[in-house]
């Protein structure tokens, strides 16, 4: 999908679907399942991952990659150390390696994707790429970044059990703002409002965002789908 036909679908940061889930039904199935801690790092922060979708379908992998920041599980795949130098060789040279996985990657769906709360999804089940369940606690954040370039081969979908336990914003330019300070990233974050609990958003994860959890179970849907799937369908 190129850049063009991306903006002509995401007129706003989050874009409101048709698909809607029942919370209460969700976080009463859910409780079964064990979720993993998100990455390798900064575990000090209450973040979790189950997998809707993943490469094999199991919920019992030792380890699973559709859990982790897929940048990060490159570079380590790459046999790449948390110093300086490996950092400046991966991320000025990563255009060069032909074998990095992306949402694309992951395609078959875990026993998690058949439950009842989340009929809701099955419209758009055959286009599922990596998806995940969040669960944050309080303090659980992911730091500001994308998730999307172009041209993309997938839409990212989000939404949240408690919009009242979270904190989802967008980077927006300042009036006046200068390119030096950009490049300082002297950038404002936004807070999304009006977010209802359940609802699945079109989400431009071309854009930088972060989200911060100051409550505990607070479950989010970390979803992509294939740029055939038919979003326009779904918006409300």
């Amino acid at each position: 999908m190129t850049e063009e036909e991306y903006l002509k679908i995401h007129k706003k940061n989050l874009t409101p679907l048709n698909i809607k889930i029942d919370t209460e039904l969700f976080e009463k199935q859910i409780e079964k399942y064990n979720f993993r801690r998100w990455g390798d790092k900064f575990h000090e922060y209450p973040r979790f991952g189950l997998p809707l979708v993943n490469e094999n379908g199991s919920l019992n992998n030792d380890i699973d990659p559709s859990c982790w920041p897929l940048d990060r599980w490159n570079f380590v795949k790459k046999g790449f150390k948390d110093t300086d130098e490996d950092f400046t060789e991966f991320y000025n040279n990563v255009e060069k390696y032909d074998d990095l996985i992306d949402e694309t990657f992951f395609t078959i769906p875990t026993e998690v994707l058949s439950l009842s709360s989340l009929n809701p999804l099955q419209p758009i089940k055959e286009y599922l790429l990596r998806s995940c369940i969040l669960r944050f606690d309080t303090m659980g954040h992911f730091k500001p970044h994308f998730d999307t370039w172009f041209p993309t081969k997938w839409l990212r979908l989000w939404g949240t059990t408690k919009p009242d336990g979270c904190v989802f914003r967008y980077e927006v330019d300042e009036p006046g703002q200068t390119w030096v300070e950009t490049k300082k990233c002297f950038k404002k974050y936004v807070e999304e409002i009006n977010i209802e609990p359940g609802r699945l958003y079109l989400h431009d994860s071309a854009k930088w965002h972060d989200v911060l959890a100051y409550k505990d179970n607070v479950y989010q849907f970390f979803i992509a789908v294939e740029t055939r799937c038919p979003i326009e369908e779904f918006l409300l």
